[in-house]
This record gives structure tokens, sequence and C-alpha cells, in this order.
């Protein structure tokens, strides 16, 4: 034979099985051959326990040879920690992420574009609008919807009893004049507060700018533009301080992360709060497990009598690691998650709002008031750089000066847009 052609053809067989070795360990034909370990990074507080070891189950089932390790994270420091690993050669597959911080990520091309198998996931046609919307930068999506949690006004019926109120509020003049009543009957407690509403508490802020036609920031050519400062926003936040001003003796520097041990002390007839904060106020180590009967809630009423105002629709999305080196498995570990069977069981036993208009309706009590709140809800602007406005504390730092009277609305409102302005309009 011809030397050279006996080369060539040597050469030939060398690369068909170079090529079929690649193919073997990057497409799998049965699942039960898959190895390797596939790290996911959830939140703390986000999932029950039983709910994880569930789809740690049915994944296995599937891939016997593959190891899940999931990591749970905190919240105070996570966008330092993905920084860091999404960047570097240790990124987990999949990652847990608020719905404010996906833009960022997306935009820097540390999460995996999945749009082409959107189909793919269950329930994809019924997703929660905003939580879908959480997920997509320029039309592309990165994520898939996890779970969603809005925030009504949590009261104590028997406090509204003792005042005289027979039903909740359906306005916000009414929630003004309830309030009043609540603040007559038990005020002359130093602690008491009709609604307690530390003076940071942004999330609670916007659904009063929202409802009143305002907004935190508009985009228009590309370009982003602070619009706090608004005549509608203006109107919404002052409708906002008169009643923090009157019915709220909560610390006006302070934010809302221990409102829920405070409520539980039993000087407080009304909170703006998830729906699983119920779960922490009646916590029999943490709370008052005999509040749980005297516990009801509203949807914050708009201040058009019967409508309810829009809320901050929050919640968490599902991504994966553009880094990872298991993407597929990560794909088929979060269709579990995000699936029929663990979201059914993410509102029955975690009382949250599942990701899909599909299951909504299996809220029941109380986390049913929660969900019909969600139905108004609005996101915050989905640019790559909002976190940084988060981190910032821009919105948090208006509020507290409206609420001391540091500064006017007018002036803070200003003062305000034209950070978010800065901040939205920066290079990554």
């Amino acid at each position: 034979m011809n030397p050279r052609k006996l080369l060539v053809t040597a050469m030939t067989v060398v690369v068909s099985l170079v090529v079929a070795a690649c193919g073997s360990t990057s497409t799998a034909t049965n699942p039960a051959d898959q190895t390797g370990t596939l790290t996911v990074w959830l939140m703390n507080g986000s999932a029950p326990q039983s709910v994880v070891d569930g789809v740690n189950a049915d994944f296995k089932a599937k891939y016997p040879n593959v190891t899940v390790n999931v990591e749970i994270q905190q919240w105070s420091d996570i966008t330092t920690k993905l920084d860091t690993s999404l960047t570097g050669s240790s990124a987990p597959d999949v990652i847990e992420l608020g719905n404010t911080l996906v833009a960022k990520y997306a935009a820097n091309g540390l999460l995996d574009d999945i749009t082409s198998q959107k189909g793919s996931f269950e329930n994809s046609g019924t997703w929660l609008q905003s939580l879908t919307d959480s997920c997509t930068y320029q039309s592309k999506l990165y994520c898939i919807p996890y779970y969603a949690g809005s925030r009504a006004i949590i009261y104590r019926k028997d406090m509204f009893d003792g005042a005289g109120i027979a039903q909740p509020p359906a306005s916000m003049d009414e929630l003004l004049s309830d309030g009043q009543k609540l603040m007559a009957k038990y005020g002359s407690n130093p602690n008491f507060s009709a609604l307690y509403f530390p003076g940071k508490y942004w999330y609670a802020a916007a659904p009063f700018v929202w409802d009143f036609g305002g907004d935190i920031a508009t985009q228009s050519g590309g370009k982003w533009t602070g619009t706090l400062n608004s005549a509608q926003s203006v109107q919404g936040l002052t409708e906002l301080k008169t009643i923090v001003s009157q019915l709220s003796r909560a610390d006006k520097t302070g934010d809302e992360l221990k409102q829920d041990q405070a409520f539980a002390q039993g000087h407080i007839a009304m909170i703006i709060a998830n729906g699983w904060e119920v779960g922490v106020i009646t916590d029999p180590k943490s709370g008052d497990p005999t509040l749980a009967p005297k516990l009801g809630a509203f949807p914050i009423p708009s201040h058009i009598a019967g409508q309810t105002a829009p809320v901050f629709l929050g919640g968490s999305d599902l991504g994966i690691a553009a880094k990872s080196q298991h993407q597929d498995l990560a794909r088929e570990w979060i269709k579990l998650l995000g699936g029929t069977k663990f979201q059914s069981q993410m509102v029955t036993v975690g009382g949250v709002i599942p990701n899909t208009t599909s299951l909504v309706s299996l809220s029941s009590g109380l986390p049913a008031i929660f969900a019909a709140a969600a139905k108004t809800s609005r996101f915050t602007p989905n640019s790559p750089n909002w976190a940084n406005v988060e981190s910032a504390n821009v919105l948090q730092d208006m509020l507290v000066a409206i609420f001391t009277g540091k500064a006017s609305i007018p002036d803070a409102t200003l003062t305000a847009s034209d950070k978010i302005t800065q901040i939205l309009n920066a290079s990554s």
C-alpha cells in the first residue's frame, strides 16, 4: 500500500475515534450512563427541604450516577459571590437568581441562553408574565421563572374588631381613616403602630408610586430616565408620607428585616408583607403561634375605591451558568423544580406563588390573598444596572429623607431620579 495513503487512512481512523469519543461525553444516549457532579445554588428559605429532596430523588432515579450538591446561599452576599463564581473557573451549574439580578448577568454573557429550549419546559406558555420578563434580556431567554412573592397587608382581626372596623379598607382613604381609628383605640401604647412602616421599605413604597400612574424609571431610544420626580410619582409618595406620619411609629431610618418579630410582639395592627411572613410571625420559636387565628390579609388598596394598588412581584428565577460543564443536566434539574409536580408543592407546602398561572388556584386561606394581589403587579426597570441602583440605596435614602423631613418630596425625588438616570445609563 502507498505509505502516504496508509498514513491518511490511519489519521482518518484516529480523527473518527476522537470525534466519536467527544460525542459520547457531551451527549449521552442513556441517562444511566451520565456521570459527574451537579452543583446547585439555592437561596436560604426559597424552597422547603421536602421539595428539594423530592427533586433530587426524581433526578437520581433518571441519572443514578450523577451526584447533586445543593448549596444554600445567603441573600446578604449573593451578588459578591455570583460576581466571583460566574466569571471564574468554578461556576455552579444551576443558580437561583433574585428576579432583579438576571439582567446584569445576562448582559455580561454569564448565563446560558435557553431561548431555543423554552418549549421543553413544562407550563412555559402560562408562566407569570413579570417573572418571564425578568428572565428576558434583549428578546432572549436566560432563565425560567421559579416562584413569586407579592406583598399584601397582614392585619390583626381582633384589633380591627376592637376599633369598630367591620371589614378591611377598600381604598387608601379608608386605609388612613381605619388606621386613625386604630391609633385612637390603641395609640396610648407608645410602641403601637396602626401600620408599621420602616423608613427604608421601598418595596412597600413602590405600589403608591405606581398606583397614581408614576414609575421609577422609563426607557426611550435606549436611554433610561429616572421618573420618581414626575407629578404622578410625587402624588403617590405624598399620599404615603401622610399615611406613614399618622399611622407608623416604626424607625424612619430603619428597614423591614425585623418587622415580623415586631408584629409578633403584639403592638402592631398592620404590616405590608410577603405571604411567607405569616409563617415567621406564627413560628413557635421566633414568633407567636397564638396569633394564627387572629390574622387576616387584604391587598394594598388603590386610591381608586374598589381597586387594588399594583405590587412589586418579587421572587426568583432559575438560571444555568454559561461556564457550567453540565448544562444538559442542569436543564433537566430545573425542569423538575420548575414543573407541575414540584411547583404544586411549592404552593401547598411552601406557601409561595407558583411560576405558572395554571397553579395559582392551589393557594388557599391567606396565601390566596397574596396570589390575588399578584394579579396586579409591576417590576423594576429591566436594566443590567438595576442591581447597582439597589446596592447604592438610592430608593432607601430617598424615603428616609422624605419621612424624616430632611428633604421635601420634590427635592428628594429629583435627587433620586438623577442618580437612577446616571446609574442605569452607565457603561457596564
